[in-house]
């Protein structure tokens, strides 16, 4: 079982991981905002294929080195989850993942940045695998809002919260049935993150309402279909 490292804000690694997201980020969006429609379709696809070989280059690493276990290794986070999410709407283009990405899985992707617990194992590549994920969760929806032109839809942001809730429900019972931690529903992470007030279960109720603050904001913030 891999043990769960924290990296210590501002320290050099802090420094090199935020920094490093950013610059790419940045990058990638400028020098695609002007490409032509093929070349961005073909870039969709190219990303979604390579997040998946990073993902399963993960897994066959961590299980070659006897580290993989059901407690850790399920894609039941909400980073993982909404991981594969920017991978299918890279490809089918769904509204509703669209607005998963912005609304979710961006504001949680800059919350783990900032506050980052290496819950895979601290090797390097793992470090690369953290920052590649929770980049992409930021790349993906600022790409498809800057570079792909998308809008999210009138009142999405209480249709994006509500899909949470389930998968909140879901995971928490799945948690239950095989003794796992997944989204940190039964014990708190490690990590001192100051937005996760309380001891169980007071923090998760103020998880949700951040969160949904969260999703309001950058709703209120974002190009909508009018």
């Amino acid at each position: 079982m891999p043990k769960h490292e924290i990296i210590e804000p501002l320290s050099s690694l802090w420094w090199i991981g935020i920094v490093t997201c950013f610059i790419v980020i940045s990058f990638i969006i400028l020098l695609l905002k002007n490409k032509s429609i093929e070349f961005k379709e073909k870039t969709n696809k190219y990303f979604a294929y390579f997040a998946i070989l990073v993902y399963l280059t993960t897994n066959v690493y961590t299980i070659i080195i006897g580290d993989w276990t059901v407690q850790d290794f399920l894609p039941l986070h909400l980073c993982n989850i909404s991981y594969f999410i920017c991978i299918l709407v890279l490809l089918n283009k769904k509204k509703w993942m669209y607005e998963w990405t912005l609304l979710l899985a961006l504001p949680s992707a800059l919350n783990a940045i900032m506050t980052p617990e290496l819950i895979w194992g601290s090797s390097k590549w793992h470090i690369f695998e953290y920052y590649f994920m929770h980049g992409s969760l930021i790349l993906v929806p600022l790409y498809l809002m800057f570079v792909m032109n998308y809008k999210l839809r009138l009142l999405s942001w209480w249709k994006t919260f509500l899909r949470a809730q389930i998968v909140v429900v879901i995971v928490f019972l799945l948690n239950l049935i095989l003794g796992t931690n997944y989204m940190f529903l039964l014990s708190k992470p490690l990590v001192n993150n100051p937005l996760i007030l309380g001891d169980w279960p007071f923090y998760i109720l103020s998880v949700q309402l951040i969160g949904l603050l969260h999703i309001i904001v950058i709703y209120k913030l974002s190009p909508k279909h009018i």
